[in-house]
């Protein structure tokens, strides 16, 4: 026996419900000869993802090693008790500072640079990714289409998670990798490596 709480039952109605629209069908045969082609949502996880792969890759090793020279820079420059080098030693100083603010702040300065970035546009969520053999094509956020030729790559970075085109000028188009089969993104990073 089912009992009801807290007043009466709504009744479903049928007839007054909005039916669901269905999202247009993507025309890829528009930009030629199509060699990829994925939609994702570009959510607070895939940014997430994209960020991490935003500046150098190698600059969690840069940075310590930086602050080191540095620091025997310091170091060198006030040894020799007669003759001191204060300009250089400040300046190393400074250096040291700022360096390793940077290195405790690095999410924080990345996370600000990504704001600046096409990865953070504002609009729909949804990204369709075209890559024909000249050009990469980003449809989204919304009814925005742009069109980033390969010619212009700079350089690709790379996790488990996925693959980010880099193409100066805060240009970027992330490849999450289950966008994709594990064979065809495979091959989609080993064909936009081969072009830079």
């Amino acid at each position: 026996m089912l009992t009801r709480i807290g007043g009466p039952m709504a009744k479903k109605n049928t007839k007054n419900a909005a039916p669901k629209q269905e999202r247009p069908r993507h025309d890829d045969e528009k930009y030629g000869e199509v060699l990829y082609s994925f939609s994702y949502d570009m959510d607070d996880i895939n940014l997430f993802n994209a960020s991490s792969l935003i500046g150098p890759s190698r600059i969690h090793q840069v940075f310590p090693i930086a602050s080191m020279l540095l620091l025997l820079v310091i170091i060198g420059s006030l040894y020799d008790r007669e003759h001191p080098i204060y300009p250089l030693a400040i300046t190393a100083f400074v250096l040291f500072i700022g360096i390793s603010s940077m290195i405790n702040n690095w999410t924080k300065v990345r996370d600000w640079y990504v704001t600046k970035t096409n990865l953070m546009q504002p609009g729909d969520p949804e990204r369709r990714v075209v890559v024909t053999a000249e050009t990469m094509v980003v449809e989204g956020p919304d009814d925005a289409v742009t069109t980033y030729p390969l010619s212009e790559l700079k350089a690709v970075a790379l996790d488990e998670d996925g693959a980010l085109a880099k193409f100066g000028g805060k240009r970027y188009v992330y490849i999450p990798a289950r966008a994709l089969s594990d064979t065809r993104y495979a091959a989609l990073v080993k064909m936009l490596r081969s072009r830079k």
